[in-house]
């Protein structure tokens, strides 16, 4: 697996991944937990970023310059 973050790298931010995310939540399905694919992401962006996205919000990221990423 990609040893960083997969967010920060959108917005060309270098961060280690420390948490693997399932891209599909899986909500309690032990198949899809534990044969799910995965995707790596620092801490922040998971409890952040990630946890926004299940619940349908909009997430407008930003670049270092300040300007939106699409």
């Amino acid at each position: 697996m990609q040893p960083l973050c997969i967010k920060c790298l959108e917005v060309e931010e270098v961060t280690v991944a420390d948490t693997a995310d399932h891209i599909i939540p899986h909500r309690g399905d032990p198949d899809l937990f534990w044969n799910g694919v995965l995707q790596p992401l620092c801490a922040a962006c998971h409890s952040r970023l990630k946890q926004r996205e299940e619940l349908g919000q909009v997430i407008t990221t930003f670049g270092q310059d300040g300007w939106p990423v699409d």
